[in-house]
């Protein structure tokens, strides 16, 4: 399974301690996986790649295999909508992050120089955003 899925059996072995999939052993004590695994694991990397945590993984599991259409849907699109939310706060946040250190880069390479001390304010006034005074 480890070689059709790209999944290492480690992880393969957790993800069954978790109950998240299932196999059986043979005579030979290998796992046997059933071909539906293949499907289980496609979609907790789809899930892993939108960040949602394990447990998460598990309750929609659970819901795609117990519930209709509908209801999965209905599990699902709050489930998606608070994680979309959630990436579009850290967008924003990282976005102003860029800006800050634009800006800081900017004034720190246009500082001339000079060799008296330099003041952490003027180092780092993009930082604080305080008036242009001269490095």
């Amino acid at each position: 399974m480890s070689a059709r899925s790209g999944v290492p059996p480690t992880t393969l072995r957790y993800y069954e301690d978790l109950g998240l999939i299932h196999s059986e052993r043979s005579d030979n004590g290998y796992r046997d996986y059933q071909v539906d695994v293949l499907e289980r694991l496609s979609f907790i990397d789809t899930a892993k790649k939108m960040d949602l945590q394990l447990s998460e993984i598990t309750w929609l599991l659970e819901a795609t295999e117990t519930g209709s259409c509908t209801s999965t849907r209905d599990a699902l699109q709050p489930v998606l909508s608070d994680r979309l939310s959630q990436v579009e706060d850290s967008i924003r946040r990282l976005t102003e992050l860029r800006d800050l250190l634009t800006r800081s880069l900017d004034h720190v390479t246009t500082c001339p120089d000079n060799p008296r001390p330099c003041k952490s304010e003027c180092a780092f006034r993009a930082l604080a955003e305080t008036s242009r005074r001269e490095c």
